[in-house]
């Protein structure tokens, strides 16, 4: 879509390995994704096609990222160094894919108190120990994790470029229901690793790259809205 969304990072390693005209980033309106839905494979974003005969199509946003890390020289080549940057990977797109969604059951009325218990931790019982919410559970681990400024230390990898494009989902305002400071108030060496990538010369180049980009942020509550059958 046009939004920055789970694709926020691939896209950066997109254009460091193929520039701006290398390949073709389409961008799908939302008004355009009910019909192209039924056309996909698992009909869901986003979709890579590799040319060939016949092409190559890939749907996992994850799996993506480590092929064009690769490629770009961000994936480690050292095995205990990957497994590190694989497992944050994964508890990002983890984290994204238990947040919660408009669908047959969830309406959009809704969604604003499922955020809210996603991301605010409950008070404690009395007598019991405090619990987390889901969000606050995952960002406390990732945390744990930054060595500064990046996971690994010094260097930029596909894990640090995985969580920059969790945190935009909160920052640029891809999730309504929730204050764009709930990261950066809560999270403080998340919010140090999310400035320290955006600062990084790769980034700066993608973003100006791609300064003229439209985008449809204003439009995901609606889009949510339309997406939930009420």
């Amino acid at each position: 879509f046009d939004v920055p969304g789970r694709v926020a990072g691939l896209r950066i390693l997109m254009f460091t390995v193929f520039g701006k005209d290398g390949w073709e980033d389409r961008r799908v309106a939302f008004k355009e994704w009910p019909e192209l839905k039924a056309t996909l494979g698992l009909q869901y974003l986003p979709l890579l096609s590799i040319p060939g005969s016949p092409p190559v199509k890939v749907h996992s946003a994850e799996a993506m990222m480590r092929w064009a890390g690769k490629q770009a020289g961000l994936y480690p080549t050292d095995a205990d160094a990957a497994l590190l940057a694989d497992e944050m990977m994964t508890t990002v797109y983890e984290a994204l894919s238990k947040a919660p969604r408009p669908s047959s059951i969830v309406t959009a009325d809704m969604l604003p108190q499922l955020w809210k218990d996603f991301t605010e931790d409950p008070p404690p019982a009395e007598g019991q120990k405090a619990k987390k919410a889901p969000m606050s559970l995952y960002f406390s681990y990732i945390q744990d994790r930054i060595k500064g400024p990046f996971f690994a230390g010094a260097d930029l990898s596909v894990a640090d470029l995985a969580l920059y494009m969790l945190v935009n989902y909160f920052v640029k305002g891809e999730i309504p229901h929730i204050s764009a400071e709930y990261v950066p108030s809560t999270f403080p060496a998340i919010k140090d690793h999310h400035t320290a990538v955006k600062e990084h010369p790769l980034v700066k180049a993608y973003d100006a790259a791609y300064a003229d980009s439209s985008s449809a942020v204003h439009e995901v509550k609606e889009f949510e809205s339309s997406s939930a059958q009420k």
